[in-house]
């Protein structure tokens, strides 16, 4: 005999606790499963912007000071060692530790009610017979289930075959260096972002309050020796320095799943892609995606909607899925070399596209007007090149 939920969220991250805390404040029994036992390490950056800031509170409504632990107001732009443009005093960026910020989520899902399954892999997905079975041969049967299970998913193995698409698929390596070994270093007050040491992506040094996190990615299929190209920046920016264990990870890379679910079975997160290619900016989507699926499964219990929770989820995901597809067509006047090299000539000139930028990561500006304004700032000449070349 089985345990029954109306709801199985698959995955406790950001996308998982969103959808998790958004049902049972609903009052529908759901169940959360995830492999680890949390906090746990997590490979990501962990910039939160003022998109993640206000998604956060719209969804779990909870104080936002204990989501971060350190914020700049700036950033500095490089092209591989050259220094292209600071700003300072412009626009919020706030710094996490995915161990302690997942952690906070999960936690506000727990009082809200749900019932968390930690450190219980999934070894089978009945999507017909609606189980899933854990490795300890334990089956947890599901009316709905959403697949909050990152790029591995095994949630989109199960209905699609496959979890990512290869020739599409990011990955990125990070490892974090402790403030005191790293000298001067060590006053950093500012996120940096590196232009020009990977093909389509970007390095980031990414203050906290103890450590450094030091990453680096972009396309898998067009960086084979990214390891490499990883230490030497490390080497560049910090010289001699102890490090931690480098990690590395698939991140999807802006190719979101266009279809991110069937019937019942919704996905949202890493799971469905659903990453910004430009900013790399993922967790605001993945909160945002987990309540909008829960949301949709609620419409749907309540006899407000159509028949299954797709149908409406598919409709509401527009809300993201419009902010990847200008971010996917804009990326190709970014990041291609042909562009860079514009951008390393026009950035030390102003400081309007930076603000541009920010204004963006914001939800200050929406991305039609930031392609409007980003565009009539590149010669026409270069657009046609870079496009003819997609």
């Amino acid at each position: 005999m089985h345990k029954s939920y109306d709801v199985v969220v698959v995955g406790g991250g950001p996308a998982g606790s969103a959808a998790a805390y958004t049902l049972a404040k609903a009052g529908i029994e759901v169940c959360l499963i995830d492999k680890s036992v949390f906090p746990r390490d997590k490979l990501c950056g962990g910039l939160l912007t003022l998109r993640s800031k206000k998604v956060f509170e719209e969804v779990f409504q909870a104080g936002w000071d204990k989501a971060h632990e350190y914020s700049a107001k700036g950033v500095r732009l490089f092209h591989k060692k050259q220094l292209l443009n600071s700003v300072e005093n412009y626009s919020q960026f706030y710094f996490t530790r995915r161990y302690h910020f997942d952690d906070y989520l999960l936690t506000l899902a727990k009082k809200a009610g749900v019932d968390c399954k930690e450190g219980a892999s999934i070894t089978e997905i009945n999507i017909e017979g609606k189980t899933c079975r854990l490795r300890s041969g334990e089956d947890i049967a599901y009316r709905y289930l959403i697949g909050a299970d990152g790029v591995n998913s095994i949630v989109a193995k199960s209905i699609f075959g496959s979890s990512f698409n290869k020739k599409t698929i990011g990955f990125a390596l990070e490892t974090e260096l402790d403030r005191s070994s790293v000298g001067t270093s060590s006053h950093l007050d500012l996120p940096e972002v590196y232009f020009g040491l990977v093909q389509w992506g970007y390095g980031w040094v990414f203050p906290k309050e103890n450590t450094l996190t030091v990453g680096l990615g972009g396309l898998h299929s067009r960086n084979a020796h990214m390891k490499k190209g990883f230490q030497q920046f490390i080497s560049d920016r910090f010289g001699d320095v102890a490090m931690g264990a480098i990690k590395g990870h698939y991140i999807p890379c802006g190719d979101y799943r266009r279809n991110p679910g069937v019937e019942d079975v919704l996905l949202v997160g890493d799971a469905a892609g659903l990453v910004e290619p430009i900013t790399g900016e993922g967790i605001a989507f993945a909160m945002q995606s987990g309540h909008l699926a829960a949301s949709a499964i609620i419409d749907t219990t309540t006899g407000h909607a159509r028949p299954n929770p797709y149908v409406i989820y598919k409709e509401t995901f527009a809300q993201i899925s419009s902010i990847l597809n200008y971010a996917s067509v804009l990326s190709h006047l970014i990041f291609p070399k042909v562009s860079q090299r514009l951008f390393v000539k026009v950035l030390p000139k102003t400081k309007n596209l930076t603000h541009m930028h920010m204004d963006l990561m914001a939800d200050e500006l929406d991305y039609p007007q930031y392609a409007k304004k980003l565009i009539s700032r590149v010669p026409r000449g270069i657009v046609r090149q870079i496009m003819a070349k997609r």
